[in-house]
């Protein structure tokens, strides 16, 4: 991909992730040329690499749109995560190495002291360390193939928007059970790694649910 293209690339994920989009959108090539201060054609081959990892659909002759995922295809995608990251965590602890349990640890603490800061982008950097965690969980499952695979679940922009719901307390829920998950790791017991992980991942949804729920009353305030 040119220099061009992961510019594109970049901007328009960004966007995607941060919800700038609305579900089903048609994204202008026009418009994120300008926008992006790139040709069509970079437009065009980020669009096509964001359709491979399910942010965007492009349709024959209309172009491309913003996924809009129904409620099932949420369930169904957490459920898929729960299965591959709880299976990568049990990896995890077959595999780990020492300083990878060191940097999972400092990812922990370095949590705990952002949400004590409670800084107005507290949401920006919570999300951050959250990847970078999982990421690595991943790394150190030694599977790249899955690595590859999880990584189309786990960054797309309703899972962003739904950690934008989350309060301090839901957020510290969430590092409490990173601290669970890497002690499970740290002491090489795969069950118990998967078990933790794939709890982790399922609290997550639930989560999503009560949001969900809680937009679908707001919008019919009459019942």
């Amino acid at each position: 991909m040119s220099g061009a293209s992961e510019k594109a690339y970049q901007e328009i994920r960004r966007r995607l992730l941060a919800g700038d989009f609305e579900p089903g959108a048609r994204l202008s090539e026009q418009d994120l040329s300008d926008e992006c201060e790139v040709s069509r054609t970079p437009v065009r081959e980020a669009l096509r690499r964001l359709a491979l990892e399910y942010f965007v659909s492009i349709k024959p002759n209309r172009g491309a749109f913003v996924i809009d995922w129904s409620r099932e295809d949420i369930a169904d995608m957490f459920e898929m995560r729960a299965t591959l990251e709880g299976f990568a965590a049990r990896k995890a602890a077959e595999r780990v190495s020492d300083s990878q349990i060191a940097d999972l640890k400092e990812n922990i603490r370095e949590t705990e002291r952002v949400l004590g800061e409670k800084k107005a982008d507290v949401m920006d950097d919570f999300l951050r360390l959250n990847r970078e965690f999982h990421d690595g969980v991943f790394q150190a499952s030694g599977s790249r193939r899955l690595t590859e695979i999880i990584s189309r679940f786990v960054e797309q922009a309703v899972v962003v928007r739904t950690a934008s719901q989350y309060t301090i307390e839901d957020l510290k829920r969430s590092n409490q059970y990173h601290a669970e998950l890497v002690e499970a790791i740290s002491h090489r017991d795969g069950i118990l790694a998967e078990t933790i992980m794939k709890a982790h991942i399922l609290a997550a949804a639930g989560r999503y649910h009560e949001v969900f729920m809680r937009n679908v009353s707001n919008d019919n305030p009459s019942g």
